[in-house]
Formats: C-alpha cells, sequence, structure tokens
C-alpha cells in the first residue's frame, strides 16, 4: 500500500554499502512512502547515483552548508504530506513494519508531535555499544509528556532522528527544528513539544540495525558539542537535570557487566564515562566564554 501521506527524507554523505542494505529495506515495507528524498552533500562514492537507480529523489547540498537542524527544516519544507520520516544513511530496517509501527500510534493519537523508533546493535557492535543501545532502546514503547518529566527527568525528551517520524502539522506550529544547532536537534524539538502540551512516542516495534564504534577521539568531540549544546539550551535543564540520566546509566552498566562477568567492561565504562566528563565539561566552558547565544528556543 503507497500511503501518500508519508514522505521519507534521508540525509548522505558518502553512504557506503550499508546504505543499500536501508534503501532494500524501504522497498519492502508493508506501508510504502509517496516518496523518498534523498539530500546528499556532495558524496564521492556512487551515493546520489545509487539513490537515483532507486527511484529516489535526490538534492544535492554543498557539504559545508550541511546543518543537523537547518538542512532537515529546509528540506521538510520540500513536502506536502501528513507525516515525514527521517533516517541516517546507516539505518537498516529490521522488518517490513518499520513505517507502519512509526506512522501508526501517530494515527491513533492527534497529540503525539513525534514518534521514534527502536535502534538494535550490529552483530559485530563492541559490549560498550551494545549495552548503550540497550539502556536508550529498551523492549517496551511508552507515551511520553509533560507529566512524566519528574520521575523520567531528561530521558522525557530523549528521541533520534536516526529513526524517527514527525506530524507536519505540530512541527510547522512549533517551528520545526532549531536552525544552526550542533548535535541534538532531535532532542530538542522533542522537549519543546512535550513543554508544549503535546507528547512524544517510543516505538520498540519500529526498529532498525544502527551502532558504530566510537574512538576516543571521536567521543571526546561528541561530548565536546553536546557540552556546547547545553550550556547554549539551559532551559533544557531547568526542566530536567542531567545527573539522574547520566547516574542511571553508568549504574545499570555495572549491573549488567559485573551479571555477564566482564570487569574489563566495567574499568572501560568508567574510563569512557570519565572522558565523557571531562570533554562535557570543556565543551560547556568553551561555548560559555567564546560563544555565548541567547537561549531563546522556546
Amino acid at each position: 500500500m503507497i500511503e501518500k501521506k508519508i514522505s521519507v527524507l534521508i540525509f548522505t554523505y558518502n553512504a557506503g554499502r550499508e546504505f543499500s542494505s536501508l534503501l532494500d529495506g524501504l522497498q519492502k515495507q508493508t506501508v510504502k512512502p509517496a516518496q523518498i528524498l534523498v539530500v546528499d552533500s556532495e558524496s564521492a562514492d556512487g551515493t546520489a547515483e545509487l539513490a537515483e537507480s532507486r527511484n529516489c529523489k535526490v538534492i544535492t547540498i554543498n557539504r559545508a552548508n550541511f546543518d543537523h537542524g537547518t538542512t532537515r527544516n529546509l528540506t521538510a519544507s520540500e513536502i506536502s504530506g501528513e507525516f515525514a520520516i527521517f533516517l541516517t544513511q546507516d539505518a537498516t530496517p529490521v522488518d517490513e513494519h518499520m513505517i507502519a509501527e512509526l506512522i501508526g500510534p501517530m494515527q491513533a493519537d492527534s497529540k503525539i508531535a513525534m514518534c521514534y523508533g527502536r535502534q538494535l546493535p550490529r552483530p559485530n557492535a563492541a559490549p560498550l555499544e551494545r549495552f548503550a543501545r540497550e539502556f536508550n532502546y529498551p523492549a517496551e514503547s511508552i507515551l511520553k509528556t509533560k507529566n512524566d518529566i519528574k520521575t523520567l527527568g531528561l530521558k522525557t525528551f530523549f528521541c533520534s532522528n536516526t529513526c524517527s517520524a514527525i506530524r507536519c502539522s505540530i512541527f510547522n506550529k512549533l517551528d520545526g527544528f532549531k536552525n544552526n544547532v550542533i548535535v541534538n536537534e532531535d532532542m530538542l524539538f522533542a522537549a519543546k513539544a512535550i513543554i508544549n502540551d503535546y507528547s512524544v512516542y517510543y516505538s520498540a516495534a519500529a526498529k532498525v540495525y544502527h551502532s558504530h564504534p566510537f574512538s576516543l577521539p571521536q567521543t571526546f568531540k561528541r561530548y565536546f558539542n553536546i557540552g556546547r549544546f547545553f550550556a547554549d539550551n539551559k532551559w533544557i535543564l531547568k526542566h530536567a537535570g542531567l545527573n539522574n540520566y547520566s547516574g542511571d546509566m553508568l549504574k545499570a552498566g555495572v549491573k549488567t557487566f559485573w551479571k555477564e562477568r566482564m570487569p574489563y567492561c566495567i574499568v572501560a565504562m568508567f574510563a569512557e564515562f570519565t572522558i565523557k566528563v571531562i570533554a562535557f565539561k570543556l565543551g560547556w566552558y568553551y561555548q560559555i566564554l567564546f560563544h555565548k547565544k541567547h537561549d531563546t528556543y522556546l
């Protein structure tokens, strides 16, 4: 069944072999989108040509102009349907029901602004990466509203554009993603939607394979940028603090790896956690001291 209300938006740069698996998975969906839009940042490995050969509409942008929030906003403005699905180039649908499971909850509840899917680790994922996916993307679905902030804290706003769907009417009403954001454009929109009395749904049944190793320099850079992000958007922390989320994840990791008799993973997790904390704080103070912006997204 082709659903005229649904568009799929994929953002690519030298996507490699996994991109073909993503396109194969989309073609097998029980609910097929009206269009697949591929926004390519000047790939040199044939990514754009592969997309065109699979009947995708390809939009090429200058690599230097890509921005997580701005580029998604510009692309979303190109569609006219009720729902837009965002996917990253390295997310592979687990089965033929991914789109149906993303859209179904939103069709049943008009207050859901955004729905995001479950990310499963690939078979070759390292233990720490596997644990992170299992912690952030559990097997149970959940509807998150303003009433959950007190109990869930920052996890109330957690979501991911690796595999997500938005309701375009609410998205446009709330002015979409924040432009020129370094990371976490998805969390920002989810927080904004929830604070404005809409809801966000996590669909554990909408599944994709998505995991990749980070080197220590890559981990440092990522959490440096996350520190900059929260320094720029301190209003989120007024609603939900960071401490509970980090502490819960650390405790769960110790419990998991102790039970699995993998003490070396506990040591590695604490070492990685230390790097993340240092990078986060450096990013926070760097942003405040040298790139201070107005915290005006809400």
